[in-house]
């Protein structure tokens, strides 16, 4: 077991606790790591979630201790947890049995478990914002704004990289932004760079601004031979081009600044996974190995 301790950002009774609660650990899909149960004493809660051995992805991605080394150095393993997180996300947000309205609102890729052995990736923090009362309302200024009328809100402080426009405007999270964080994760797995980053600039002495978006965005206006020097180099070249740039525009449509424009998780979902059958009929041409078993040690 793992427990998060949380502080509850309103209070909620006793009732509405239990039937939240029950209906989030009926809840259950491979890619979404499993709420077992919750103790609320005082102002806080903390959350008891299933055990699950491995490291996070940005971890997995950015190893702190080795930068040139990655546990995710094939194509296909990082198609496998892009595929995923999109099935898991379409559950999250769609078939949990919570509602349609349901947010995650913690996606980022620091909140995603890569398993050992297998590198499969699971979704942490599920149910999190619903029990800690981070709900504020089924409609508001936002919703009419961006002409939505079924998406229930919440407040959060966010995470710097992963948020929506409309969520830095007005601090509300819709089941739209989750798309975005969604997008970016998707980016930093094809670059293999972090969302966000400042470096300094020894010339101007002054922090430069790197967001893997931009850089993205950059990179598809350029054309073709951008992409593939903008392709992670622990890669070694060794992917399938094309797939890897309809996964930089599928990255792209899903941090749309237009919310109505990010496509829907089911049809995301779809996308990935034939983009994944790709990757393997690749593979497979190329006689390289479709499944995997690796140790997240340090190296």
């Amino acid at each position: 077991m793992i427990i998060f301790q949380r502080k509850f950002r309103r209070q909620i009774g006793l009732p509405e606790l239990r039937k939240k609660l029950l209906t989030i650990c009926r809840s259950h899909h491979s890619s979404v790591i499993k709420l077992l149960g919750v103790s609320s004493p005082g102002n806080s809660i903390y959350l008891v979630y299933e055990y699950v051995h491995g490291a996070n992805l940005a971890t997995c991605l950015r190893n702190p201790q080795n930068p040139s080394y990655t546990v995710l150095s094939s194509w296909l393993s990082r198609m496998q947890i892009a595929t995923d997180i999109a099935n898991g996300l379409d559950y999250i947000l769609h078939c949990s049995g919570l509602n349609s309205e349901f947010v995650h609102g913690r996606i980022k890729s620091s909140s995603i478990l890569v398993t050992e052995d297998s590198l499969n990736a699971k979704i942490c923090h599920f149910g999190t914002a619903e029990l800690c009362g981070e709900m504020v309302g089924n409609e508001s200024s936002l919703s009419k704004n961006f002409g939505r009328s079924d998406s229930r809100e919440m407040k959060f402080e966010g995470t710097t990289g992963y948020m929506a426009p409309e969520f830095q405007a007005s601090g509300f999270v819709t089941q739209k932004c989750d798309v975005y964080a969604f997008g970016v994760v998707i980016l930093e797995l094809v670059s293999g760079e972090e969302a966000l980053r400042y470096v300094f600039d020894k010339g101007g002495g002054v922090y430069e601004r790197i967001s893997v978006i931009e850089m993205a965005r950059e990179v598809v206006a350029a054309g073709e031979g951008e992409l593939r020097k903008w392709v992670d180099k622990r890669l070694k070249d060794s992917y399938p081009v094309e797939v890897a740039e309809k996964m930089v525009l599928l990255g792209l449509e899903c941090v749309d600044d237009d919310p109505e424009k990010r496509p829907h998780t089911g049809l995301i979902d779809v996308r990935v996974s034939k983009l994944y059958l790709k990757s393997k009929k690749w593979a497979k041409k190329f006689g390289l190995p479709t499944d995997f078993s690796v140790s997240l040690a340090p190296r």
